[in-house]
């Protein structure tokens, strides 16, 4: 499932983050936020869309891109946490076998 345009538009307000060295506490917020926001609309994304995200994107700066994923490990793991059911794909007919 790829990332929704709503998921792609909080991620790329990301991309004018510009810093030298450390993010300051404003830029690491805005971060955080854009994946609280983009959990707490319903979207979910996996870590290898945001991969590909910051492949296509034009954030330069590797601290900003570490930060970015590592929020997005984060944020995610912890909405799994939080939301322990989940519908499992069930591939098989039905009879107990192997179909």
């Amino acid at each position: 499932m790829p990332l929704s345009e709503r998921s792609l538009a909080l991620l790329n307000h990301l991309i004018t983050i510009d810093c030298n060295g450390a993010l300051d506490r404003e830029q690491d917020d805005l971060i955080k936020d854009a994946f609280a926001k983009i959990l707490s609309s319903g979207n979910i994304y996996k870590i290898d869309d945001i991969e590909k995200w910051l492949d296509t994107c034009q954030i330069t700066n590797t601290v900003v891109a570490e930060r970015v994923l590592n929020v997005a490990h984060y944020q995610k793991a912890k909405y799994d946490a939080k939301n322990p059911l989940k519908m499992a794909h069930d591939d098989s007919c039905g009879c107990g076998g192997d179909c």
